[in-house]
């Protein structure tokens, strides 16, 4: 009973310091089987796609716009990416994606250069949790499709975190929905804010 309890402990210590990385701008993910990757470059097709076409898509999509509209963006600068601009958004994400499996944090300001120190401690009570749990992390996006304004781009995304403890067991947190603006920086589109809408149906 005591084992039980102190595991039950453990869990709801990482869903609040996920849920605190998210509430910050943090993403979080799939399931934990991987080994973390370390590779400098990155084979996007050999990834799952992260800009998908599902139905899901479509209530993303909504709370981004919604989320435009707070900024009083005018409709007319709003444009769909290019495909060449879709792929360098997709690598961009990956890198953040594998940047969080290898929960490292000098990877994670390469694709990310201006994050700031509240989101940096929050990342790091995260990766401090799943390192002291021998997890391993696995972060899954699913986005809708980019809308672009000049050289920044909004994506929505439902993001869901599962890892595997010590002992192999496969655990995941809930869904949560995340809205990130991407800009372009020279030829890469770098993540600039993140932020979180609620929790995804």
């Amino acid at each position: 009973m005591q084992g039980a309890a102190f595991v039950k402990k453990e869990t709801n210590l990482f869903l609040a310091l996920l849920a605190g990385a998210v509430l910050v701008g943090s993403c979080a993910a799939e399931d934990g089987s991987k080994a973390p990757n370390t590779a400098a470059n990155f084979d996007v097709g050999a990834q799952t796609r992260i800009f998908q076409g599902t139905t899901n898509s479509q209530k993303l999509q909504i709370a981004v716009a919604k989320d435009q509209r707070s900024t009083q963006v005018s409709n007319a600068s709003i444009r769909a990416a290019s495909s060449e601009e879709l792929e360098g958004m997709e690598l961009t994400l990956q890198k953040y994606r594998t940047a969080f499996d290898n929960l490292s944090l000098p990877q994670m300001r390469q694709v990310w250069p201006g994050l700031d120190h509240r989101r940096e401690g929050a990342l790091k009570d995260v990766f401090k949790f799943l390192q002291g749990s021998s997890a391993t992390p696995n972060l899954v996006l699913e986005c809708a499709p980019p809308t672009v304004i000049g050289d920044a781009a909004k994506v929505a995304c439902r993001e869901t975190l599962a890892y595997s403890d010590a002992k192999g067991k496969a655990k995941e947190a809930k869904p949560a929905k995340v809205s990130i603006s991407l800009k372009k920086q020279s030829d890469n589109w770098v993540v600039e804010t993140m932020k979180g809408l609620g929790a995804a149906d």
